[in-house]
């Protein structure tokens, strides 16, 4: 019989922030095509260290609102949003990010970012 691992204590575990992001392109994007989108971005204005360090997860992504919610090491997020910033197209269509905040739950930035693009 295997034994699960340990799980670390909340004192050794990462601590991250969550960015509420929206998407302004020419047609509605997948949530795959955000995900690498994002994480293209990341390699490029980065590197692999910088992406390693920063530590992107698209955590979820509304595709008829074309906003969402990506996870991010606490100590990066500027260097994220920097990276989210130089994007300009996605899949050979002209797209942006827009930045609408960051915080350091979901249940807040839901609250206070995506109230009004309809997220509960």
């Amino acid at each position: 019989m295997k034994e699960r691992p340990k799980t670390l204590p909340p004192t050794l575990r990462d601590k991250h922030r969550y960015i509420a992001f929206q998407v302004i392109g020419e047609r509605p994007f997948k949530r795959d095509e955000i995900r690498r989108a994002v994480w293209d971005a990341s390699l490029s204005a980065l590197g692999v260290l910088g992406s390693a360090k920063t530590k992107p997860w698209l955590i979820k992504f509304d595709e008829k609102s074309q906003t969402g919610i990506i996870r991010v090491d606490r100590k990066h997020v500027e260097e994220l949003r920097f990276a989210l910033a130089l994007v300009t197209g996605i899949n050979g269509s002209k797209a942006i990010f827009r930045t609408l905040g960051v915080s350091g739950t979901i249940k807040r930035l839901k609250i206070k970012f995506l109230k009004e693009f309809g997220w509960r």
